[in-house]
């Protein structure tokens, strides 16, 4: 008795977390009890437990839903469990259109994202989290400026003309998601989303393939995604505050030539040149310019060191939630501020929110959502434009100094640069570009249970905007002074107001042998209207750059307003079939009526189908390590009518004068034919999961094909008009996605899971006006080839005898041009994805993210300014280069029989062009997107200073990148707002990469 006593005194306290395999979350009432004993405990709000427990006992951990685990403590005293969810139990339940559904019974390809991983990440808005998390979710950031637009794609790009970017609907509500902003600075568009703070994000659910979509009718041809703001739970009061702080420099800088390189190579290119026999006047720079390579006193201005600078990101929120079994709310109150690594960038948002949630009768729920927004964008001349302040530093003359003695900004017309139209440091610090938005999301809602399994749902949303642009060109720029317009200044306000009123009825019955067979179905109507107003005025002769207001111009040059609206009224039935959880079937079908529409068709008819078999359910596979294996295939239509325009098939007519008394004529000629974009989609899917959806595969192979795209057919000039906007064209969108998931250790102090996916896209035209349209200098639309493809000078490498580069004389005429121009190449990737891993020890968490795109291809336009290896214009008797060149230009070709792929250096354009494929490069990249590691302190050591829990982190973005690109940074596209000219990369705005601390206090 008395050895007994001993051995059950010897007990050692073991603490611990538990999380569940589905999120990484903490876990808490999880009951944990030593096996064979009746004592025990149970995990407190942040999954945290304390137990006696004696050498050689056992522990189990048992919680609903979730399998049993037991492990044998042995000298182990800390101990992070995580729980796999019961397979057989699981009822995961998913967001999909109007309504919520287990995800083991959805028949269509819905991906989702939680909220706690869009909350690790230090960005402005909820798309740009998304990268590498979906597979068949494209996301790419045009364009590294704070607040800047993000380009979404799921499943491929669906149009020529109208956007391919997804409907985002917020707690039920369709949002505008578009750029309202009249500033087109070079390219950066704004984002709506940037409006919404990522922190009050549940979860995102996507919707891919038709089946899901369908229910949207004419706004899915592009995907949904369904976003999910926090809501209140029952319990006491929770404060949740979040902060961090960081820095940001640029990815990568362009190492560039010293004044004495540059210098150097000019003179190389002279020597080059006579020895090829050009006839020159000179044959050293030091003649013309008056500077030598060797003079150790040169200017040497590090142009990216003036421009870029290392940039402060900051973000805090206070979350309050609670509530009773009556009455459940959240509110919270955000800020976040981002200064761009480009000096006069940024971007600033002032949020709030409240959600609540009421059992009015035992009949009637309401509730309500709330959002208001300020936002504050700061921005400069970039993307795509020869004023951009990017491309100017990028052919930055190093002999010229920022400034002159007296103080004044250097003119680099006075210097040696010809592609340098004006100092980027001015440009950057008095070009002004600002735009102010103010935002209300709101919608309310009323659910009443009129019998058992059927219940009413009203709803009404609005979504406001008002947006105010304002730019500002000095009196001081090249530009002004070219123009000869003494400073030029606009300033433009947008209102956007929609709202939606919609009702619907569900009803759900079980019936049959142990409730075998299951339906349910919803019916429902939507009316939505949508009104926007646009007003601008510019003007120029200012009377100094300290006063930019338009009212102090001396010349207002021009001023306008417009309103336009437009209207959607729809009628959508959805109805789900489950027998047995064995055989799975959905059917949808939606009628929307836009006034967008030609009046032949008014209405437009969105059915779709979806079935699914579980094989696992089947008596041969119970019982295995199979736990879920389930064979989906759907079929539908959607369409596309954001491309229509709100009077695209009215005939109309604009203003003009004559005789100076005003006059109506026409304007654009009707279409009464003028439909939607259609899009018919097929998709065969599989769900696999093992060892209790320990590890869970996803697949999916489908074949999406759009007809009816907006595009202008000729007509005859006898009309007064060479085209009409007709629904002519076809494209072809046809993949393969596929995602795995699962907890690789599950038990221990060690924990791991890890999720990974990979699609394949294959993008092709099929149908046009004519078989080849030529775009741009370069890029071509081409019937059997992708959007985005390069149509450029082709180049077989440099002649190893004579150092210049072979171009490829397509129509044999001797003669290099536009004439010799052929495809190329394709901005589209061959395949992407992502891999995300968490891993916890102790009281330690990391969470990694990697992100890959691979064969895309990248016409690196700016190569042709830092590249130029001294080709000059001539003109005024002596040279005058593009500018400096990055230091690649140090592999070039120098003597005969060198081998190398950068042509000899010439004043000469024999080796330059500007459209060719010598600036076509492999964009593909493989990047660290996001590392997070956390230190989560024990409730033990935090609840003596009133704190409920304490988690500390340090955080990377864009860490690390692969690439073989040259460029600033590969995930580039100057043209965000035209798919067909994407993948060109001229002065674009490049990523960041950010570091930064933080905390998470619970209260």
């Amino acid at each position: 008795m008395i050895s007994i006593s001993v051995a059950m005194s010897q007990t050692t306290n073991v603490r611990g977390v538990v999380t569940s395999s589905e999120d990484n979350l903490p876990l808490p009432g999880v009951n944990v009890l030593v096996k064979g004993t009746t004592s025990g405990t149970v995990t407190d709000l942040d999954g945290n437990f304390s137990i006696q427990v004696a050498q050689g006992q056992t522990l189990v951990f048992s919680f609903v839903g979730y399998d049993t685990q037991e492990i044998l403590v042995g000298n182990q005293t800390n101990l992070n469990v995580l729980l796999m969810i019961d397979a057989r139990t699981m009822n995961e339940v998913v967001v999909v259109g109007y309504g919520t559904q287990s995800r083991r019974d959805l028949t269509g390809s819905v991906g989702s994202v939680r909220g706690e991983d869009i909350n690790r990440m230090p960005v402005a808005s909820v798309d740009n989290a998304l990268q590498g998390r979906a597979a068949g979710v494209f996301v790419q950031s045009p364009s590294g400026t704070p607040g800047a637009g993000i380009t979404m794609q799921i499943r491929g790009n669906t149009s020529l003309s109208a956007s391919s970017q997804p409907l985002y609907v917020i707690d039920g509500i369709p949002m505008i998601s578009e750029d309202l902003s009249g500033l087109f600075s070079g390219g950066q568009a704004t984002n709506s989303l940037a409006d919404i703070n990522p922190a009050d994000i549940e979860s995102i659910e996507i919707l891919k393939d038709a089946s899901a979509a369908a229910i949207y009718g004419s706004r899915g041809a592009n995907g949904v995604v369904l976003i999910t703001t926090k809501r209140g739970k029952s319990g006491d009061a929770k404060i949740d505050i979040n902060g961090f702080y960081g820095f940001q420099r640029i990815t990568n800088e362009i190492d560039m030539h010293s004044s004495s390189e540059f210098l150097s190579l000019m003179n190389d290119a002279i020597r080059q040149d006579l020895r090829a026999g050009v006839q020159l006047p000179y044959d050293n720079i030091t003649d013309v310019w008056g500077f030598s390579p060797d003079d150790p006193d040169l200017q040497n201005t590090r142009w990216f060191r003036e421009i870029f600078r290392d940039a402060p990101i900051q973000s805090y929120d206070v979350a309050i939630s609670g509530g009773n079994e009556k009455t459940q709310y959240y509110t919270s109150l955000a800020y976040f501020n981002q200064d761009g690594v480009q000096i006069g960038t940024g971007f600033e948002r002032v949020s709030a929110r409240l959600n609540v949630d009421t059992q009015a009768k035992k009949w009637l729920k309401v509730g309500t959502s709330m959002n208001l927004s300020r936002t504050v964008q700061d921005r400069t001349i970039n993307d795509n434009s020869l004023y951009g302040v990017v491309i100017n530093t990028l052919a930055g003359d190093p002999l010229m100094p920022v400034r002159e003695a007296d103080g004044s900004y250097a003119d680099p017309f006075d210097y040696f640069g010809w592609w340098m139209l004006d100092n980027p440091v001015l440009i950057a610090e008095n070009y002004h570009r600002f735009t102010r938005t103010v935002r209300g999301l709101a919608n309310t809602y009323a659910e009443a249970t009129l019998a058992p399994g059927l219940t009413l749902r009203s709803t009404l949303g609005i979504d406001y905007t008002y947006l105010e642009d304002e730019s500002y060109t000095p009196i001081i720029s090249r530009e002004s002074v070219n123009g000869n317009f003494n400073g030029f200044g606009t300033f433009g306000s947008t209102q956007d107001f929609t709202w939606i009123a919609e009702n619907y009825l569900n009803y759900t019955k079980s019936f049959g042998a142990d409730n075998r067979h299951n339906i349910s179905a919803l019916l429902g109507t939507s009316y939505q209207a949508s009104s926007r107003t646009f007003s601008s005025i510019s003007a120029q002769n200012f009377p100094s750059d300290q006063f930019t207001k338009l009212s102090v111009a001396g010349r207002v040059t021009s001023a306008s307003t417009s309103g336009t609206d437009w209207g959607l009224a729809s009628y959508f039935f959805r109805g789900n079939y489950n027998y047995a959880d064995k055989f799975l079937a959905t059917f949808t079908v939606r009628a929307d009526g836009s006034s967008r529409f030609g009046d032949n068709f008014r209405f437009g008819i969105f059915p779709s189908g979806s079935v699914a078999y579980r094989l696992s359910e089947e008596e041969f596979l119970r019982n295995t390590a199979v736990s879920d294996l389930k064979f989906r295939a759907s079929y539908g239509v959607v369409g596309n009518q954001d491309g229509i325009g709100n009077f695209a098939s009215r005939g109309l007519f604009g203003v003009s004068a004559y005789r100076l008394a005003p006059t109506l004529t026409p304007a654009q000629l009707s279409n009464a034919n003028l439909t939607w974009e259609s899009t018919e989609q097929w998709n065969m899917g599989i769900d696999f999961g093992v060892l209790n959806d320990r590890i869970t595969f996803t697949g999916d192979y489908f074949v999406k094909t759009t007809t009816d795209l907006l595009l202008n057919r000729p007509i005859p000039g006898i009309s007064g008009f060479s085209s009409v906007i007709d629904n002519i064209g076809k494209v072809e969108n046809r993949g393969l996605e596929l995602g795995i998931r699962g907890a690789i250790l599950a038990s221990g102090p060690f924990t791991w899971s890890s999720a990974f996916n990979i699609s394949w896209i294959r993008n092709k035209v099929l149908e046009l006006v004519i078989d080849e349209q030529v775009l741009s200098d370069s890029h071509i639309l081409a019937v059997g080839h992708p959007i985005g493809t390069f149509f450029l000078i082709d180049q077989e490498g440099v002649d190893p005898e004579t150092g210049n580069m072979r171009w490829v004389d397509l129509n044999g005429d001797g003669v290099i041009n536009s004439g010799d121009r052929r495809i190329v190449g394709n901005s589209q990737p061959d395949f992407f994805g992502g891999w995300d891993n968490n891993f916890r020890y102790k009281g330690f968490d990391l969470n990694v993210l990697f992100n890959f795109i691979v064969g895309n291809q990248i016409f690196n336009h700016s190569r042709a300014t830092y590249e130029n290896l001294g080709w000059s214009r001539l003109g005024l008797g002596f040279p005058l280069p593009d500018g400096n060149n990055h230091r690649l230009a140090d592999n070039r070709w120098m003597e005969p029989g060198d081998v190398t792929d950068i042509p000899r250096a010439s004043l000469t354009n024999v080796n330059w062009r500007e459209y060719s494929s010598r600036w076509l490069e492999d964009g593909s990249f493989l990047r660290l997107r996001m590392i997070n590691l956390g230190y989560n302190f024990t409730p033990q050591r935090v609840e003596r200073i009133g704190v409920r829990s304490l988690r500390v982190f340090v955080q990377a973005q864009n860490l690390l990148t692969w690439t073989r690109y040259t460029g600033l940074d590969p995930e580039v596209s100057q043209n965000a707002r035209d798919p067909r000219l994407a993948g060109s990369d001229f002065g674009t705005f490049p990523q960041t990469r950010s570091v930064s601390l933080g905390f998470n206090i619970g209260l």
